[in-house]
């Protein structure tokens, strides 16, 4: 498994970003393993291997090929699967993905280059471990729009914008809204190192906007977190 300081670093623009694609769960935790192999040496994307075993969030076991193929097949269709950058460019997110042999072999498309490599400003940082057991795609949306903005310790998103991020189906009411945002609440607070609270805003009948309040969440065990001399801990779970 990757180790504890691994670090997903992707530009604002990613975070933010809208699609017209929903991403399921195995997607969203394969793209931040695969951000998180790069490395600050790196200058470019270049053609990179890592093992299933790496992935364990895909299969509990590692050497059952038969179920990892058919989880290969919901993970290939982020071949298919684009960004429209700020340029207009519109571009998938790997050049190649394939999978043999116990490892996925990847390049990230070079024109995102920087949004992924080298990143000096207007970017978010996290441990790898914060989204690892994270049950839903929603919560590591959530996560990272609202880690974003973490040292502020607020964010208003509304509910249009929040709905094409994430890929909220349109026939959600208000009620499957807010259930969907409570049970991000306890995931965040479970398994990563903020917490939130919130309330929807409404306009009219319909809800309008999510008014967030982050905070630093207790040390979770199993999720990496800085210390005071910016050096790294994780609590162990216990074996």
């Amino acid at each position: 498994m990757l180790g504890e300081d691994y670090k997903v670093v992707k530009h604002n623009f990613l975070i933010n970003a809208k699609s017209k694609y929903k991403y399921s769960l195995n997607e969203l935790k394969l793209i931040c393993h695969l951000i998180a192999n790069i490395l600050p040496t790196d200058t470019n994307l270049e053609t990179k291997k890592v093992s299933m075993r790496d992935l364990n969030f895909i299969v509990a076991d590692s050497n059952n090929y038969s179920k990892i193929g058919k989880e290969l097949e919901v993970l290939k269709k982020l071949e298919t699967k684009s960004i429209q950058l700020p340029n207009g460019y519109i571009v998938n997110w790997f050049s190649c993905l394939k999978y043999e042999n116990g490892f996925i072999e990847y390049a990230f498309d070079t024109r995102l280059k920087e949004f992924l490599l080298n990143l000096n400003s207007n970017f978010t940082s996290y441990y790898l471990t914060n989204v690892l057991n994270l049950k839903s795609a929603y919560s590591i949306r959530i996560f990272e729009l609202l880690f974003q903005l973490k040292d502020k310790g607020y964010r208003t998103i509304f509910l249009n914008d929040l709905r094409e991020c994430l890929g909220i189906p349109n026939s959600y009411s208000n009620k499957d809204i807010r259930r969907l945002i409570q049970n991000v609440q306890k995931d965040l607070q479970l398994h990563t190192t903020i917490q939130f609270e919130f309330t929807l805003v409404k306009k009219g009948k319909s809800f309008h906007k999510v008014e967030f309040i982050i905070k630093n969440n207790k040390k979770v065990k199993g999720v990496s977190y800085c210390l005071a001399n910016n050096t790294t801990a994780t609590i162990k779970p216990k074996a």
